[in-house]
């Protein structure tokens, strides 16, 4: 029995009637860029999170990028963000014209260290970027503590976080904006590309959306110089068939990540990332550390059963960051994590015999 680190072919399936009726609605009225279902879903979505609006765009990298350009940010402006990430937290800052600052991130939770964070503020910083790594909301009061007493503004990446909970409010809604993405592995996840910001302040919003929409005013009229994202009606269909499943969707994922410690407690060096007592994460990832990261998982992969490894080289290491990031910069703990950093199998339709069977097979590689 091969076992997949991800699998989507349930989802489609699931949703294969349904959707097709919708799509079908879409040809008939043509309705392929923003229109109906688009604004059905951003608010169906603002609704969820209780944030104060949403605005569709292409994908999650230009969620970021759009956001922090609603946000004013200017040539040479820095912006500070953990070095534990996927590029596109970094790559959305330099194309909106700023300089990324990358600071360690935590050994217990692998989310942006707000102390090291607050040491790399200087006169040019302008804002932070936090990441809520693998679903787990990172640490929101200490950073948005740091940024009210500095005069920064707050941006969350939520593109892993759909549905997370700090202090029992939903992650999207405490940074000045953020970014999601809906790439198809995310927990709300269309069938291609597609993304969206959120926020509570209408007028960051609304600049959003006309930055989004090439600076837009009016018919064929520009305030400023924007950029072409858009969210596509056929993917706003299926996310809002995605929609009402999410939470039973984590919940499942919360059972596996649970299954998972449970079948792996006091196995080998193994650890898992901690929980803060206010955070309520949703497992986009279920992830453990182990020094034999690598030699395991090619073991596992002898078993066929898949893995991930998010993310085998931190920021501040990528060749891409050169000549943006001093030379030399050490991070340990970004660095230890891309080291030890091994994601089992987790979606929704995963059965239980199959999480047993990837303890077990971790248990027999530990001896």
């Amino acid at each position: 029995m091969k076992i997949p680190a991800f699998d989507l072919a349930p989802v489609a399936s699931e949703l294969r009637d349904d959707l097709l009726e919708r799509w079908s609605g879409l040809l008939e009225r043509t309705a392929f860029v923003g229109g109906a279902d688009v604004e059905a879903f951003e608010a169906a979505f603002a609704e969820y999170l209780g944030a104060g609006g949403c605005v569709g765009v292409a994908n999650g990298t230009d969620a970021l990028h759009v956001a922090l350009r609603a946000l004013d940010l200017r040539p040479g402006d820095e912006v500070i963000l953990p070095a534990f990430t996927f590029f596109a937290t970094a790559e959305a800052v330099v194309l909106a014209g700023g300089v990324p600052v990358l600071a360690d991130v935590e050994a217990a939770t692998c989310n942006l260290d707000p102390e090291d964070a607050a040491r790399r503020i200087t006169g040019r910083t302008r804002g932070i970027v936090t990441v809520h790594l693998y679903g787990q909301p990172s640490d929101l009061d200490a950073l948005s503590e740091i940024c009210g007493s500095r005069g920064l503004w707050l941006v969350e990446d939520a593109a892993q976080a759909h549905g997370a909970r700090w202090h029992g409010h939903r992650v999207g809604t405490f940074g000045s904006l953020s970014g999601w993405s809906f790439y198809p592995s995310k927990n709300l996840g269309c069938f291609g590309d597609g993304g969206a910001i959120t926020g509570m302040d209408p007028e960051l919003l609304g600049r959003a959306r006309r930055i989004a929409n090439h600076g837009r005013t009016a018919q064929y009229e520009h305030g400023v110089v924007g950029t072409n994202s858009r969210l596509d009606g056929l993917q706003a269909a299926v996310l809002s068939l995605r929609l009402p499943r999410l939470d039973d969707d984590n919940e499942r994922r919360r059972e596996i990540a649970a299954a998972y410690r449970a079948g792996l407690e006091g196995i080998g060096d193994l650890a898992f990332p901690e929980v803060p007592a206010a955070a309520e994460p949703v497992y986009h990832q279920v992830t453990i550390r182990t020094g034999s990261r690598d030699a395991l998982r090619e073991h596992l992969l002898r078993e066929e059963i898949g893995s991930g490894v998010y993310y085998p080289l931190p920021v501040h290491r990528q060749p891409g960051m050169a000549g943006l990031v001093p030379a030399g910069l050490a991070l340990p703990e970004a660095e230890r994590a891309a080291r030890e950093c091994l994601s089992l199998p987790v979606f929704p339709q995963l059965a239980d015999d199959a999480v047993d069977r990837v303890c077990q097979a971790i248990r027999n590689f530990f001896g």
